[in-house]
């Protein structure tokens, strides 16, 4: 408990603005722990402090370092204090952390905004960057006056010279040797100068006389520090230890300025008794009058009263805010304040809300009247904003070279004029008919039309102007429709074109890019849309089509034929045109590569040959063609697998989620008959993408599955499926003989029989049988039953039959 209160007071404290430090780290830690243990509250400790002249930094720093010391363990040492990083906390998170924050800490940190106002000039003295201390490093004003605690630094020069520094004693004098006690205290620097002069003229007679030969100077050295009340109003009320070169906005500025309360026009500073000044801090912010600004001295008192007035102003003001005002201040003052009018203001009339008695009343004050009108406490004064709407506004939007508002009465009053006004009109404008959109009385709109060509060529009466009239004039493209032209097939760009008048196969094909190489020259199609806008009765025809040949990019007709909006063109391939085909030859043979196919149905052994044949190494009865899966091909494959992934949902037995499509698949082909026998069945025809792969010869054969021990042995020409079964240790145990596959190199594969062939290269697979279900015991129950209730139906029968019978 004790450290919370120790911690909460230096956090108290250094929330207050003080004087410079005159006690260290230690001492300052060293105090606060005796106070807390003597039980002296938090206010009083931090009031104490203030007088000691112990900083708001210094109190930061020491309560920083004391909780990181605490949160360690260790104790308020020397050390400890000497380290550890300085971290300030809020307000809130010191509130919820419990460290003994009370009503009256509330109170000190609360700002005007905690009230929910906002009045102007309150943020002046909380401003960090704005402290209005003073420069103890400037010349001292001849006006100064000195006090106990003052430095005098005394310079004598000439046929004589010496130099004293003194300070000012608490009884005001000054002693210097053969010459005895000055009384300086009270007087201004300059009156100072004069008097220690004619002093010293005793001890340096070269300082008298009209025409001195010894000249003296006396400067202030160290300035004493005053002590000045600041009372009333503020966010820390209390006795203050000031440089005795501050002045009311600096002593405000430790006071932690004043509450929203407070007034800041109406600040007295009594001395000896008396006002000596009454500052009003308006003048300051609105003037830049830094006279206001007066210097203090010993024993002044500061006293910030309440507010006299406060008056809201909202609205299109620069700043809307609330505003401190005196008894007399008018509208058009609390106008000037707020920084005057935003640009869409309006200016004319202002409405001001007052509580007068138990009711309010409300006053619409014209400008003219503003500076006359006599603000009261409470007033709301609102400045509206100007209508969105136009008073001298007409539009012309469309197909004129300058759309857009333009100013009704001085030029512009008719529609010619308007039209004349923007520009004129386009070359694409239509001239037929035009309209007004204008608004009635009420607002609604209503529509007039008028015969554009016929105004502007004098023809027809000129139709006069209303407020907020949009004239609108439509394009000749807008009324009817232009429509589209597309082609297809091959040239560069296919797609969608904009229709324009009279034009040609040729031009839209030059518009697409050109022909592509294989574009059929003997054949274009146009397929038209067959539009009757008279028809009365419906018809089966909705199109017709026209074909062209093309030499040199014309088409040959017997006349021009012009293409209409929405006509389709198309470019077909040559029949003749196939580009070419590559398939892939690797492996044994004497030329490996791609090679294109001559021609259509080209056979695997004519490629062979035409890669130089196979080596004397390759293993024919072991090649192997992958093919790449065409578009047709691959719908199959996905229907396929759509169907078994629906049976398997159906029935859950096989787990289709990760089956991977390939783009490819393995053409079983046996190369060695088809290259003895070419153009037999076994000479497969080629597609573009196959790739054919010869392998050298392989003296294994692999087997897998259900074996004891799945091996790869050396192949026995001549030696039967069970020899290489044994090799691998034989059949497993739920190994399924009568399903053993044997795999070629080439792909094709065989179920093995008792005479199956072995050859290089090949795969033995021993399939596994399935594992049967277990019969649960409800399922045996069921059975059961189901045999008793067949017994019982069959007994029953034979009875009948029986009893027919007899």
């Amino acid at each position: 408990m004790k450290r919370i209160s120790l911690i909460a007071a230096l956090l108290l404290f250094s929330l207050s603005f003080v004087a410079s430090a005159q006690m260290t780290d230690d001492q300052v830690v060293n105090y606060v722990k005796m106070a807390v243990a003597a039980g002296k509250g938090q206010d009083q400790i931090g009031r104490e402090l203030l007088l000691r002249g112990v900083t708001r930094e210094q109190a930061e720093r020491v309560r920083a370092k004391y909780e990181a010391a605490q949160a360690q363990g260790t104790s308020v040492t020397e050390q400890a204090l000497s380290g550890g990083s300085i971290q300030r906390e809020t307000r809130e998170e010191a509130v919820s952390n419990g460290e003994g924050f009370d009503e009256a800490l509330a109170a000190q940190v609360s700002s005007p905004e905690d009230e929910g106002v906002q009045i102007f000039g309150h943020d002046i003295f909380r401003n960090p960057t704005l402290t209005f201390e003073p420069n103890e490093n400037a010349a001292t004003p001849q006006d100064y006056r000195l006090g106990p605690g003052d430095q005098l630094i005394i310079e004598i020069w000439g046929y004589s010279e010496g130099s004293y520094t003194r300070t000012i004693s608490p009884e005001g004098r000054i002693t210097i040797s053969q010459v005895g006690p000055i009384q300086v205290g009270g007087l201004t620097i300059a009156a100072a100068s004069e008097k220690i002069r004619k002093a010293l003229i005793s001890k340096y007679s070269s300082l008298g006389g009209s025409n001195p030969n010894t000249s003296v100077s006396v400067t202030l050295g160290q300035i004493r520090t005053i002590l000045v009340n600041v009372m009333g109003e503020v966010r820390t009320a209390g006795t203050y230890r000031l440089s005795s070169f501050s002045s009311v906005f600096h002593a405000l500025y430790r006071a932690g300025g004043v509450t929203p309360r407070g007034s800041l026009r109406a600040i007295r500073v009594v001395r000896g008794g008396q006002d000596v000044a009454n500052v009003d801090i308006y003048e300051y912010l609105m003037a830049g009058k830094a006279e206001t600004d007066i210097a203090l001295r010993e024993g002044d008192v500061i006293i910030v009263p309440p507010y006299v007035g406060l008056a809201t102003i909202s609205g299109s003001v620069k700043r809307p805010m609330s505003y401190e005002i005196l008894g007399n201040e008018t509208l058009e003052t609390l106008i000037g304040y707020a920084g005057g009018f935003t640009s869409d203001s309006f200016r004319d009339e202002f409405r001001v809300v007052r509580q007068s008695g138990p009711e309010r009343e409300v006053y619409n004050v014209k400008a003219s009247a503003a500076r006359d009108f006599v603000l009261a406490d409470g007033d709301n004064v609102s400045v509206g904003a100007s209508l969105d709407r136009f008073s001298n506004k007409v539009e012309v939007r469309g197909y004129v070279f300058r759309p857009g508002m333009y100013e009704l009465g001085r030029e512009i009053a008719t529609v010619r004029q308007l039209v004349a006004g923007a520009g004129g009109l386009k070359e694409d404008a239509f001239t037929g008919r035009a309209y007004i959109l204008r608004e009635k009385d009420d607002l609604s709109l209503e529509t007039v039309t008028l015969d554009l060509a016929g105004v502007l060529a004098g023809q027809v009466d000129d139709i006069l102007l209303r407020k907020n009239d949009i004239l609108v004039v439509s394009g000749i493209h807008e009324i009817k429709d232009r429509g589209t032209l597309t082609i297809n097939g091959l040239v560069a760009s296919p797609g969608v074109f904009p229709f324009a008048d009279n034009t040609t196969v040729e031009d839209l094909i030059l518009e697409a890019g050109g022909l592509l190489e294989g574009a059929s020259m003997a054949r274009v199609d146009v397929a038209r849309r067959v539009v009757d806008p008279r028809s009365l009765q419906p018809t089966d025809v909705i199109g017709e089509m026209f074909s062209f040949e093309l030499q040199d990019g014309l088409a040959q007709t017997d006349s021009v034929f012009f293409l209409q909006p929405y006509d389709i063109v198309s470019v077909r391939r040559s029949p003749g045109f196939r580009p070419q085909a590559f398939v892939n030859v690797s492996g044994e043979v004497a030329f490996p590569g791609s090679y294109v196919l001559l021609k259509v149905g080209e056979r695997v052994s004519e490629v062979i040959n035409r890669a130089g044949g196979p080596t004397n190494f390759a293993y024919l009865r072991g090649a192997t063609l992958t093919r790449q899966m065409n578009e047709e091909e691959r719908k199959v494959q996905q229907a396929t697998l759509r169907l078994a992934r629906n049976a398997d949902e159906q029935e859950g037995e096989i787990d289709l989620a990760d089956v991977a499509l390939s783009d490819t698949y393995s053409v079983g082909i046996e190369l060695d008959k088809a290259l003895a026998h070419p153009g037999s069945e076994y000479d497969v025809i080629l597609r573009e993408g196959d790739r054919l792969f010869i392998p050298e010869m392989l003296s294994t054969v692999r087997i897998s599955g259900n074996v004891v021990y799945p091996n790869t042995v050396m192949y026995v020409p001549g030696k039967p499926l069970s020899y290489y079964i044994e090799a691998a240790g034989g059949y497993g145990f739920r190994a399924a003989r009568n399903k053993t596959t044997i795999v070629y190199m080439n792909g094709t594969s065989k179920r093995a029989t008792l005479g199956a062939k072995i050859e290089p290269g090949c795969e033995i697979i021993v399939r596994e049988k399935p594992k049967r279900r277990e019969v649960s015991t409800g399922e045996v129950v069921s059975i059961a039953t189901s045999a008793t209730s067949l017994a019982t139906m069959v007994v029953t029968l034979v009875s009948m039959i029986s009893r027919n019978s007899k």
